[in-house]
């Protein structure tokens, strides 16, 4: 039988009452198991936002194609701005919802404009962290997710985005009862269940055992998590 690796953390955090169960053990685990990668997100916040809102119902390689897409149409956030809805959705019309997804992408470049005088989300930066979530969660399309996405990936704040492979990995370890109607209600769950120091690491890596093993269907039987996931072999 595989055993969870001791997990070097420190000492502040091994007898954390509100982390979950083995986090750090799982976070061991997975470890080698996947390359270190940001899973294409971006480190210009304003970008991240685009990428994010592109990625919606989308899976992982049609939404680089669209992205890849929409960057080599619109070089500057001003053309967004200026550009005709109807020209914004045809551009990223390979990845789906692309009335809706346009729809976002102008409001927010316009309003940015409109309030800040440039296209830009540089003033985040500045902000500290819960502020700076509460500001881009006023932004259209942005929920708390994207906006996790941006603070971890862009400007490198210790943040757990709840993303869907998140989500249904940590329901499978025991860890949250999830379904697709209660993912925005378990982020904050989800966020501090998890370390700070872990957030980034754990994030990715469940992305990608969600995407690759722990997918709506799993392969318990190559999961390097099966010795101490409470549902592997169980039937879906």
């Amino acid at each position: 039988m595989l055993r969870a690796p001791k997990a070097t953390r420190p000492m502040a955090e091994r007898d954390g009452s509100t982390a979950f169960p083995l986090v750090w053990e799982i976070a061991e685990l997975l470890r080698p198991a996947y390359p270190n990668s940001n899973l294409g997100n971006k480190n210009n916040p304003l970008d991240e936002v685009a990428y994010i809102i592109l990625s919606g119902q989308t899976d992982y390689e049609l939404t680089q194609r669209t992205y890849s897409q929409f960057k080599r149409r619109f070089r500057r956030w001003d053309e967004v701005a200026d550009a005709p809805l109807r020209t914004i959705a045809e551009v990223i019309g390979i990845g789906g919802l692309s009335h809706q997804k346009a729809r976002y992408l102008k409001q927010i470049a316009c309003r940015l404009r409109a309030e800040c005088g440039r296209v830009s989300l540089r003033s985040v930066k500045k902000m500290p962290t819960d502020e700076a979530e509460a500001y881009l969660r006023t932004l259209p399309g942005v929920g708390v997710k994207t906006a996790r996405c941006v603070l971890l990936y862009s400007l490198a704040r210790a943040v757990f985005p709840a993303d869907v492979h998140c989500l249904r990995v940590m329901t499978r370890l025991g860890w949250l009862q999830w379904n697709r109607q209660r993912g925005e209600s378990l982020a904050d769950a989800a966020q501090d269940g998890v370390p700070p120091p872990l957030r980034r690491l754990l994030h990715i890596r469940l992305v990608q055992h969600g995407r690759a093993v722990c997918k709506a269907r799993p392969d318990c039987l190559v999961c390097v998590l099966r010795d101490c996931c409470p549902s592997a072999g169980k039937p879906r």
